[in-house]
């Protein structure tokens, strides 16, 4: 028999107040108690000509979404499930396969800022952190890019990216034996300062990708577990690519090498990568 847990919501106001003292600019993000998906409600947000970082965080979603339509366990309280607006603007289509990815990125500077835990990325979108002793990766968190097919009013195009990280969920909390949690690793389960670190980092990843900086790409090399290990990545039409994972190139793309052939996967063609 499991135990139900009671957790407090978000604090509002402490985090308008945290927000204040980072001199934040941006919409103040939106919080609500329970939602289908905070994904959904940005989108919806999206339609009706939102600005960029446009942010929705809920304490529950009833019907989480991970990538491929995947249910996505989002228990009262339990973890950080949010989303935010970007609006690309000029930025080549090109480009945006690496809005996921520095989302991930910024997601793992935030919780380095609140704790030591050694989170790394699994491209294209999943937080692990190794749980030692030969248990391997454990998730810790995922991040879903959807283009919301909207546009403002001059005609920009819109894409929400949705993060959600395990927080305070106990071990018997755990969807699966592969995933784990801030509470579980021994991290900070301060929900409140981690949406303001998580929205400060998203913020200043953006701004390094619209200008093509090369510490984007560098940081998200350093951090990324995926690379040097060998891979089987599952792409539409059932075909399977295996081989080393050698780079991330400057488009986000996974460079893998397989067969004596260098093949470049995109994040939106992958549909199941394992390590």
């Amino acid at each position: 028999m499991t135990m139900s847990i009671d957790r407090a919501g978000l604090d509002r106001g402490r985090v308008a107040s945290l927000l204040a003292d980072a001199e934040w600019t941006l919409p103040m993000p939106i919080a609500l108690e329970t939602t289908t998906s905070t994904n959904a409600e940005v989108a919806t947000l999206a339609l009706a000509g939102a600005a960029e970082g446009t942010c929705v965080v809920a304490d529950e979603q009833t019907a989480g979404r991970g990538r491929q339509g995947r249910d996505w366990a989002s228990p009262p309280s339990a973890g950080l499930w949010m989303s935010f607006l970007v609006r690309p603007g000029s930025v080549p289509r090109a480009r945006w396969g690496w809005l996921p990815l520095l989302a991930g990125l910024a997601a793992r500077d935030a919780i380095g800022t609140l704790g030591r835990i050694p989170v790394g990325l699994k491209w294209p979108n999943d937080l692990m952190v190794d749980a030692g002793a030969g248990l391997g990766m454990r998730k810790l968190g995922g991040i879903l890019a959807e283009a919301s097919g909207s546009k403002d009013a001059a005609g920009g195009e819109a894409v929400v990216l949705g993060i959600g990280i395990n927080a305070a969920l106990a071990a018997h909390e755990l969807p699966t034996p592969s995933a784990t949690s801030l509470l579980v690793e021994g991290g900070s389960v301060d929900r409140e300062a981690l949406l303001v670190a998580v929205l400060r980092h998203l913020v200043l990843r953006l701004e390094q990708w619209r200008h093509s900086d090369e510490h984007l790409t560098r940081d998200y090399r350093a951090a990324c577990l995926t690379l040097g290990r060998i891979v089987e990545v599952s792409l539409p039409g059932g075909r399977i690519e295996r081989g080393e994972a050698v780079s991330i190139d400057e488009d986000g793309h996974l460079q893998v090498f397989s067969e004596g052939i260098l093949v470049s996967v995109t994040a939106g063609d992958v549909i199941h990568a394992t390590i």
